[in-house]
């Protein structure tokens, strides 16, 4: 009988501790930060980073394999927010990153035609078309950009002049 009433007590003190913890905890949950989704837009520059780290180490498969990803992920991106001259420059970038100069430069003019004093696309079109024996093109893109006083300018100037 002592039995019986020990196990119904530890039994009963059981369940009512278990139902003051969750009582408890539900404030605790009501405190959380919200949790962000990633969009495509994130996702798609995160394997452009990871595909910038593979090649980083030699591992030119698995970077062309993130490049390939992020350009998916862009795509969608595109289709789902508003135009957005960020996303032409990463689709540019990963296309030219795959040796895709046509689509790169396509994504590249996209972006300039939205935002046409954007030093990072004048920049890396400058570069691509420099890549593509065009000095000329590139000595546009040059003049397009003078008088920001950037880094890209003179990272540009420079590679003209390499040239």
């Amino acid at each position: 009988m002592l039995k019986k009433l020990f196990f119904y007590i530890s039994l009963f003190s059981f369940f009512a501790v278990s139902l003051n913890v969750f009582a408890n905890s539900s404030k605790y949950r009501d405190e959380l930060p919200e949790l962000q989704r990633f969009t495509d837009l994130t996702i798609g520059i995160r394997r452009i980073n990871k595909g910038l780290k593979y090649e980083s180490k030699g591992k030119i498969k698995k970077a062309n394999k993130m490049y390939s990803e992020s350009i998916n992920f862009l795509l969608k991106a595109n289709k789902n927010q508003d135009i957005d001259p960020d996303i032409f420059f990463y689709l540019g970038f990963a296309y030219n990153k795959l040796k895709k100069f046509d689509n790169a430069e396509t994504y590249y003019i996209l972006g300039l035609t939205l935002e046409p004093k954007n030093q990072y696309i004048n920049k890396y079109l400058g570069e691509l078309y420099l890549s593509l024996n065009k000095p000329i093109l590139a000595k546009e893109r040059l003049k397009a950009m003078s008088g920001c006083g950037c880094d890209e300018y003179n990272d540009l100037k420079n590679s003209i002049n390499k040239y």
